[in-house]
């Protein structure tokens, strides 16, 4: 984890995967990428997923061409607008950037106004605990650039020492056309009774089923 210098409240957080998350408020500026207790001037080259969530409003100036090595930019609904210069969207589009976030948001719309592609961003459903198993499973609906979509579980276990965690990872593939005619209770129906409330207020899966059958409804 790495803390802006110019803007303590702003917090990076790097993950193995390449991916680097942002948290914070308001607008992020270029003196915001100088961080600590990193002291490498080339610390966000290492990053190729650049995660933006929400409380984001706005990236300033020289703020995404500290990240060049960036394949992937996901913008939390928050985010209303990101200074670019012709040149920085020029390296964009031959990097093939792609821009994530949810429908109908400002993601979307830098993404066809700059002809990057863009996919919706994967939804976090819930966290399920089976009190049972001992086991913590983070469920995630997830979209993918072929047109495919499945819900991922991550799945965490107590391991077979003190201190050491077990668990894993899987997939159920779903239908291209899932969301067709799909409500958020009936969403929720194929999933256990213990996370159904979960489920049901989550807003960010209300939007996507909402946006997704308007779509579908205009073809």
């Amino acid at each position: 984890m790495f803390f802006s210098k110019h803007d303590e409240s702003i917090t990076y957080i790097n993950h193995f995967s390449g991916l680097l998350e942002v948290e914070g408020k308001g607008v992020l500026c270029r003196e915001d990428t100088e961080v600590f207790p990193f002291s490498g001037k080339s610390w966000a080259k290492e990053y190729d997923v650049l995660s933006i969530t929400e409380g984001v409003t706005r990236l300033g100036e020289g703020y995404l061409e500290a990240f060049p090595k960036i394949g992937c930019l996901i913008l939390a609904r928050t985010v209303v607008s990101v200074a670019v210069t012709p040149e920085l969207i020029k390296r964009m589009r031959r990097r093939k950037v792609l821009i994530r976030g949810e429908y109908d948001t400002f993601a979307e719309s830098f993404a066809r106004e700059n002809n990057l592609k863009f996919l919706h961003s994967d939804v976090h459903l819930a966290d399920d605990d089976i009190e049972a198993a001992h086991e913590h499973d983070i469920i995630t609906l997830r979209f993918h650039e072929d047109g495919s979509s499945d819900i991922h579980y991550n799945c965490f276990t107590p391991g077979s020492s003190a201190g050491s965690y077990g668990g894993g990872e899987y997939a159920n593939e779903l239908p291209r056309d899932f969301y067709v005619g799909c409500t958020l209770e009936s969403f929720a129906g194929h999933f256990p009774e213990r996370v159904r409330g979960q489920l049901l207020s989550n807003d960010a899966l209300k939007r996507f089923l909402e946006s997704a059958n308007r779509r579908h409804e205009k073809k």
